[in-house]
């Protein structure tokens, strides 16, 4: 039996070259200092793992429609399997994505990571940010109650002071002058369809960012950067003190996502 997983395992891999996809992360160095000041971006991560599949799940009995949505998440929170639990997940989730990704980048900017060369890493996290924050605003419609029509009519109000465009984006968002059913399609599509295609492009842009750059090292005192010689001597230290990230440093990872 075991020779026969194996077999297979050659055949998929060889075909499919999946170890190729995980060499990287097994090879990758990081500095040495590199502890639990840096977990914040991979609890991030796993923050927004478990808002996929917690949303998927939900996503099998909610139905975006004004005359039953509200009557669907009800169903989900008092009859459903796990319901409760699931819709709890997804909500508290989403703020912990918040929180999680605001200490990253408070971490990024006490650390100066976001200097050469690491500056796209940075903006490609603020866009990140910004995501995120529409992708919950987004999400508190969907429970078409009080609490999430109010919030979103302050919002699109908000919206319309915006010079120029204010007034089209408040309306294409509403979907009218008021808040209806078109609305509730719109914040579904925005919420499960527009922002996570978006939200999936730039982490994944953001990940090879960080393979391709490397993770900052800790400053430290009267040490200065010279764009010019920094590359060279970030691959000297890291052939020198570098710890594999897998499985020196990954542990830590492992341990705050749990």
């Amino acid at each position: 039996m075991k020779k026969a997983l194996k077999n297979i395992w050659n055949w998929v891999d060889d075909r499919g070259g999946l170890s190729e996809l995980v060499k990287p992360l097994t090879t990758h160095l990081v500095p040495p200092g590199s502890k639990w000041n840096y977990v914040w971006g991979s609890a991030t991560l796993s923050c927004l793992i478990i808002q996929v599949v917690t949303g998927i799940a939900l996503a099998f009995l909610y139905q975006p429609s004004a005359d039953v949505a509200y009557q669907s998440l009800q169903y989900i929170e008092n009859q459903a399997f796990l319901g409760s639990f699931i819709r709890g997940l997804h909500n508290w989730g989403a703020s912990g994505m918040v929180l999680l990704m605001g200490m990253h980048m408070i971490r990024v900017y006490l650390f100066a990571a976001y200097k050469y060369p690491r500056e796209m890493s940075w903006i490609t996290g603020v866009v990140l940010m910004a995501l995120t924050i529409v992708m919950a605003f987004t999400g508190q419609l969907l429970r078409w109650d009080d609490n999430g029509v109010w919030s979103s009519v302050v919002a699109a109000e908000q919206m319309g002071r915006i010079p120029l465009i204010g007034d089209s984006i408040a309306h294409f968002l509403m979907g009218g002058e008021n808040i209806n059913g078109e609305t509730l399609n719109r914040f579904f599509s925005l919420h499960v369809f527009v922002i996570p295609a978006l939200l999936f492009s730039f982490v994944a842009y953001h990940l090879f960012l960080v393979f391709r750059n490397g993770i900052s090292e800790p400053p430290k005192v009267g040490r200065y950067l010279n764009p010019k010689t920094y590359r060279n001597w970030y691959e000297n230290m890291l052939k020198e003190k570098g710890v594999p990230f897998f499985p020196n440093a990954i542990w830590r990872d492992a341990v705050l996502a749990r």
